[in-house]
């Protein structure tokens, strides 16, 4: 299977504090589109070499999941997008192109983060959780 990756500069940092929120966040210009299990489908995920996890999932083609991803994408094409997970940073980038629902894929320098994103978002219990 052919992983087409976000064309976009990414720009990783460090994990930042905040607010936690039931999902993965992307916001971009003050707007946000939360990710949900239900918006997921055929999540899987690759490990480099290099400790990067590449996510990957697509998205049903319906108003609150695709319709309301792409809307955010494509009003805000060019600016910063940060994408959380429980308050941390998954990545950081100035996306310079749209998605389609098929082969999304996430890269993240973030390897705790990345996999806790990926269970959550394939249904399965949290790891961290007490």
């Amino acid at each position: 299977m052919v992983y087409v990756l976000l064309v976009a500069v990414l720009i990783l940092s460090a994990p930042t504090a905040q607010a936690e929120e039931a999902g993965v966040v992307f916001a971009m210009g003050g707007e946000r589109f939360v990710l949900t299990p239900d918006c997921a489908r055929w999540v899987d995920h690759v490990v480099t070499e290099d400790d990067r996890v590449h996510l990957r999932f697509d998205m049903p083609e319906t108003p609150p999941c695709f319709g309301a991803f792409h809307s955010l994408l494509s009003t805000h094409q060019g600016e910063r997008l940060t994408i959380t997970f429980r308050g941390e940073t998954l990545l950081e980038a100035n996306l310079h192109t749209t998605l389609g629902p098929s082969h999304i894929v996430l890269e993240s320098r973030h390897p705790r983060v990345a996999i806790n994103a990926l269970r959550y978002l394939s249904g399965l219990p949290d790891a961290e959780a007490p």
